[in-house]
């Protein structure tokens, strides 16, 4: 069946505009050229009040007269992201999902994709843009809020006929690429109290990281989640560490947002580990705030193969030549259950993003939790029935029979 349509007509070329009942919107069509079959090319442009597109259409083949007429599709992406969103997006959103608009706004005026036109975009274009983002340090979640701008911008500009497909619709969004995800964690296996006790002593005999040893020991914190600290994450009144970056080994930089939502947190430092990091602190070459909390002799941040390299050296030496990096957060992990910390608490501590992720990941744990609880329960209990006519012991009074009668 035929769109239902209502249409003003108007004079040869000057264009055309009717109401296009399955878009909701007023379509305005008017001439801009010559194709190369010798036939009238139209352009299409759509809106929701008909005096404002007629008075668009207008100007458009004002300009058009004038020899100053310019295709939409020949916008660069970053005037028409900046014109949907303030035309289309930025009335439906409260305050703090504008600025977060507006925050990738500026971010894509940063790179050169910002500047090429509609007609010229394609998937490969937008897909390298977003592994560039990536290789930058931002995070999934970054990357996903600049896909959101863009992929809605096209979006819009699909359904005006400004361009014939959303390109930006199939991209994906790369994935953190960093270490401490759960597949690596999972692996990992935790120190006993005397293998923590044997592993601390090589490590505080072999390399100067000890104090990065200990505290990762005691605050469950993801290897890169420690590297990327800086000294004013440490609240000393409060005895705590704020977890907000993470240090990307792969492009040796901290990114400005750990793993996840769920990865901001903070973590109390106990007593003891709070005081050895103090005296630490102060021994310091780079005492500057935003300076790396775990420093070479120059004051710089060591790198993670480094660490990797000289906590598996003391592992061996200390009879636990498993040990990597992710040793140390599972074996917190692991004190935390022995302790029977509700797991909610648990995987807040860590940092996971929900509660089934722990359990999947520290299911071992969990298991023994459970063991020890069943033993405890079974504490008391008579291993065996009594016999039918076995009497009744002395300490047990039995209850006189009642007549019904």
């Amino acid at each position: 069946m035929a769109e239902k349509t209502k249409k003003a007509r108007r004079g040869r070329n000057e264009g055309s505009i009717r109401w296009v009942e399955s878009k909701k919107l007023w379509e305005a069509r008017f001439p801009v050229g010559i194709r190369e079959d010798g036939k009238t090319k139209y352009k299409s442009i759509y809106g929701k009040n008909k005096t404002k597109l007629l008075a668009q259409m207008r100007d458009a083949l004002a300009a058009l007269g004038k020899g100053e007429y310019v295709d939409a599709s020949s916008k660069p992406l970053i005037t028409w992201c900046k014109e949907w969103f303030e035309l289309y997006k930025k009335p439906d959103l409260r305050i703090n999902t504008r600025e977060k608009y507006l925050t990738s706004i500026t971010r894509l005026q940063r790179y050169d994709i910002a500047n090429i036109p509609l007609k010229n975009l394609n998937q490969e274009i937008i897909q390298t843009f977003y592994n560039r983002l990536a290789e930058d340090g931002f995070s999934e979640e970054t990357i996903k809020a600049t896909h959101s701008l863009i992929n809605g911008a096209l979006e819009k500009a699909e359904e005006l006929k400004m361009v014939i497909k959303n390109e930006a619709r199939k991209c994906k969004i790369p994935k953190d690429d960093m270490l401490g995800d759960e597949a690596e964690e999972k692996n990992a296996k935790a120190l006993t109290e005397e293998e923590e006790k044997a592993f601390l002593e090589q490590v505080g005999k072999r390399s100067k990281y000890y104090m990065y040893a200990v505290f990762m020991l005691n605050t469950g914190l993801r290897p890169g989640e420690a590297l990327a600290l800086t000294r004013k994450d440490i609240n000393i009144k409060n005895k705590t560490v704020k977890v907000t970056k993470t240090y990307i080994e792969k492009i040796k930089k901290v990114q400005n947002a750990p793993k996840t939502k769920s990865s901001f947190r903070t973590v109390p430092i106990p007593d003891n580990v709070l005081n050895l990091l103090i005296e630490y602190m102060l021994k310091q070459p780079n005492k500057e705030p935003n300076a790396p909390l775990f420093q070479t002799n120059s004051g710089k941040r060591p790198t993670m193969s480094y660490l990797r390299k000289r906590f598996k050296f003391a592992g061996e030496k200390a009879g636990v030549p498993w040990v990597n990096l992710h040793t140390m957060r599972h074996t917190y992990a692991s004190k935390l259950f022995k302790k029977k910390i509700d797991i909610k608490i648990i995987s807040q501590l860590l940092g996971h993003k929900d509660v089934s992720t722990t359990y999947d990941i520290y299911i071992h744990f969990i298991d023994n939790v459970v063991e020890e609880s069943v033993k405890v329960l079974n504490e008391g209990l008579p291993e065996k029935l009594p016999e039918k006519n076995q009497k009744p012991k002395d300490n047990i009074t039995p209850l006189k029979k009642v007549s019904t009668h």
